[in-house]
């Protein structure tokens, strides 16, 4: 089952512990074993056999809307740069110069992680390179006999827009995001999302596994404590439901508790921002969670969308952005910017409350008296993802 570089007992463990516990049906479905959130063997396998196989955001057009704009990311050790080049086409491309390895622009050393440029300029010896990664400039490297600048182009990485989002795959055989995620486009596309612009970004440095944040992310279960004052009153655990199990995404449906549903001024205060004029009317009477497996994840309401953009580093930390796009309509608003600093607010007042239980879980899973628990029926979407795990496990033993 496990490939030869990782000829680990306990990661055949981990392993055969998912399978197990996926095999389950939901009715005595149990938590993951701790190591699946805490082995270093089993976050490098499935770094190369999950997140490297499927598609991964990494950013929404809105970020660089204009020719030059760029924004860095650095994702599962790579240091990408995402640019829209003269043609408006938008590239992920290696942030390294391929002359000495240097990172063409250092965030430690004073870089800016977002900006424009005519073109990229190496600190270390100043090539420089296009916005398409073409290489235009390498001094004194004439005498050389070998040097072809043609030869020299910033690795491009294989990536893919789709509504709004900008999606890479280390994999050249995936199929198309936009088939990839099929199944998700009824729910999403009269979101319009592609238009929308993002208003808000917060950096979080976060101490636990991204798929503690990945679980914490679907499941409603926990409005009861961690959000008991946030999202219980308005969203409460016990109405909300899962959509059946389907290939490559979930979706959990949060209603209006009935204090909002059945009173138009209180729902109108959850709609703050401008609405598509496509917009269902279910989609007025609840909030939904959204995953692309394995880590596209989306929190949506009638005015707003929240993305969160993961960028996992290790078996017990990640770098987090929470982001909130809205139409860009709703800046002429006469209260928009009143309305952005409390919709900010908000977002960093429920975070915080995930932060203190995703962090004090990832330390609890130290615990050798830890056992994995049952899950509620609340708790389906953890369920689903695991079976997700189960079926990229089975698919590497095969490949």
């Amino acid at each position: 089952m496990t490939p030869t570089r990782w000829n680990s007992e306990r990661l055949e463990q981990i392993q055969r512990g998912i399978l197990e516990t996926a095999h389950r049906p939901l009715e005595q479905a149990t938590a993951l074993p701790a190591g699946a959130y805490t082995d270093s063997d089993f976050y490098r396998w499935e770094v190369e056999q999950v997140l490297k196989k499927q598609w991964l955001c990494v950013g929404h057009t809105s970020q660089i809307p204009a020719v030059g704009d760029y924004l860095n990311v650095d994702l599962l050790g790579e240091g990408l740069v995402i640019t829209r080049d003269g043609e408006h086409v938008v590239n992920v491309l290696s942030r390294v110069c391929l002359h000495r390895a240097m990172d063409l622009m250092p965030e430690a050393y004073g870089h800016s992680r977002q900006g424009n440029r005519r073109n990229f300029v190496c600190p270390y010896h100043h090539w420089s390179y296009d916005l398409n990664g073409s290489l235009i400039g390498a001094p004194e490297m004439d005498k050389h006999t070998e040097f072809d600048k043609q030869g020299f182009c910033l690795p491009r990485f294989r990536s893919e827009v789709w509504e709004g989002f900008i999606f890479l795959t280390f994999d050249p055989d995936l199929d198309p995001v936009q088939t990839y995620y099929s199944g998700l486009l009824p729910f999403l596309e009269h979101r319009q999302m592609a238009d929308m612009e993002m208003v808000v970004n917060l950096k979080w440095d976060c101490p636990f596994n991204w798929k503690i944040l990945v679980e914490n992310f679907m499941e409603p279960y926990h409005h009861l404590g961690a959000h008991h004052k946030t999202f219980e009153p308005i969203m409460p655990a016990w109405s909300a439901w899962t959509e059946a199990e389907t290939a490559h995404y979930i979706v959990c449906h949060l209603p209006f508790g009935k204090r909002i549903a059945d009173n138009p001024e209180e729902r109108q205060k959850l709609m703050e921002f401008s609405l598509s004029p496509l917009l269902k009317p279910q989609d007025f009477q609840e909030y939904a969670v959204y995953l692309g497996e394995p880590s596209f994840l989306l929190f949506i309401g009638p005015d707003r969308v929240y993305w969160y953009g993961l960028q996992p580093e290790g078996p017990n930390q990640m770098t987090l952005h929470t982001t909130l796009l809205v139409r860009s309509d709703s800046k002429q608003a006469d209260n928009y910017e009143q309305t952005l600093h409390k919709a900010t607010e908000d977002l960093k007042r429920f975070h915080l409350e995930d932060m203190e239980v995703c962090s004090a879980q990832q330390a609890g899973l130290q615990s050798f008296r830890y056992r994995p628990g049952p899950l509620s029926h609340l708790e389906m979407p953890i369920w689903l993802f695991q079976r997700y795990l189960a079926k990229q496990i089975l698919a590497a033993s095969t490949s």
